[in-house]
């Protein structure tokens, strides 16, 4: 089992962007609500209130803001890590394993349109 510097090494590897929307992880036939702390195009880190089990595989619903819309995008997703909060909260780490058709170029459209704002001169 890695050490937490090994963990937090890992999870930096590739580029997450900071950005906060509703999800919800379906699992053992119940939703827990939550939101995200940041997200890549391979996977996304989040609060939730209940602990996953390592390794876990669940499905994630990311409500992706769309203007005044949302889109619901269901991808199947295994817990990689997770870490306790004083909060009472567990802060997860997960993989994207599966998505729907689309779905994969969709997040990465949106994390890109993210960026490009962020890079906007502020007028």
């Amino acid at each position: 089992m890695p050490d937490k510097k090994q963990q937090y090494d890992f999870h930096k590897r590739f580029l997450r962007k900071p950005v906060e929307i509703r999800v919800e992880v379906e699992r053992f036939q119940e939703g827990l609500a939550s939101s995200s702390v940041n997200m890549s195009p391979s996977g996304i880190c989040f609060d939730v209130g209940e602990p996953l089990e390592e390794g876990e595989r669940f499905k994630v619903l990311l409500y992706i803001p769309r203007g005044k819309e949302v889109e619901i995008l269901k991808v199947e997703a295994r817990m990689v890590w997770q870490d306790h909060l004083d909060n009472g909260l567990f802060r997860t780490g997960a993989a994207f394993e599966k998505f729907a058709p689309g779905d994969e170029r969709r997040i990465r459209g949106w994390l890109l349109e993210l960026n490009r704002e962020d890079k906007k001169p502020a007028r």
